[in-house]
């Protein structure tokens, strides 16, 4: 795939380069300042947000949280031991506030600790990896930032419409995974 997209690029650039040479060069230019640019305002949005999820956890209330899905990811997650459950929950609760960067690692553990030493992804593993995938977002913190770095007059207006698209997405991926879990 790598191979197909920078022979993509590559040909473009060249018929562009070609055709109009100043142009070409100004437009790889500004590409590249724009790549930098957004690249810094995200890292600037990924350590605001790490920072707030650090203070929640000295405060407790990622704890707190992980108590509040914990009744949802006993039931989702069957025979799963107490530390994976609460990696769930606070996995889950990350993704809830629109926090990915930080639920990722504990997504990792999480997942390692279902899958053991098993080589083929367990139920609970599919099952995690869906919800990851279609996680329900309260604040999606990342789309809010980027829409505010490209100068939307309300960068917020996708809060509603995000909500309920990953409520629909999660609903649909977790009800085929127990559909398909029930086949197998």
């Amino acid at each position: 795939m790598n191979v197909l997209f920078f022979i993509m690029i590559f040909s473009s650039f060249a018929c562009l380069l070609a055709r109009d040479p100043e142009q070409a060069i100004g437009a790889a230019l500004l590409g590249a300042e724009n790549a930098v640019t957004l690249t810094i305002k995200m890292l600037a949005v990924y350590a605001l947000w790490l920072g707030v999820l650090g203070v929640m956890r000295q405060n407790g209330v990622t704890k707190a949280l992980s108590r509040l899905f914990r009744p949802l990811t006993k039931r989702l997650f069957k025979g799963e031991k107490e530390e994976t459950n609460d990696l769930i929950s606070q996995n889950l609760a990350a993704n809830f506030l629109g926090i990915g960067g930080a639920a990722t690692p504990l997504g990792i553990r999480a997942t390692a600790l279902m899958q053991g030493e098993k080589t083929e992804a367990t139920n609970n593993s599919v099952l995690f990896i869906v919800l990851n995938a279609c996680g329900v977002q309260l604040l999606p913190a990342t789309v809010v930032a980027l829409r505010a770095s490209a100068g939307s007059a309300s960068p917020s207006d996708i809060i509603l419409p995000t909500l309920i698209s990953t409520v629909v997405t999660a609903s649909i991926g977790v009800t085929l995974c127990f559909v398909f879990r029930k086949k197998k």
